[in-house]
């Protein structure tokens, strides 16, 4: 499977093949399948003992893009199986920072899309 890892300005850091010690647990991803289906949120599924599950999980918080906050705790997440993932895009430094403006939105620093 094929991974792209970019910088919050937008620039790529990375790009090639998937590899367990860039597992981007807590950044953004979209996460593309092989049947074209695509998921946005945040890598939730850590690599135990140099392995992922079968089943990785994308979280999405449930946020108010026009305050930047969080309405609730009921977070979304999607269960995608490992073996039809076909592409990984993440953001580094992703994760969301409370008091800075979060987004499930899948873009850069700038706020331009990826």
């Amino acid at each position: 499977m094929k991974l792209i890892v970019y910088k919050l300005s937008g620039e790529i850091d990375y790009e090639g093949e998937f590899v367990i010690n860039r597992t981007p647990l807590g950044q953004k991803v979209k996460v593309t399948t092989s049947d074209g289906e695509v998921y946005i949120g945040f890598w939730n599924t850590p690599a135990l003992h140099g392995e992922l599950p079968d089943v990785i999980e994308v979280l999405q918080y449930d946020l108010d893009e026009s305050t930047a906050k969080l309405r609730s705790y009921n977070d979304t997440i999607d269960s995608v199986p490992l073996d039809k993932i076909v592409k990984i895009e993440a953001i580094l430094y992703s994760n969301p920072r409370w008091g800075v403006r979060p987004t499930n939105k899948f873009v850069g620093g700038d706020g331009r899309p990826l």
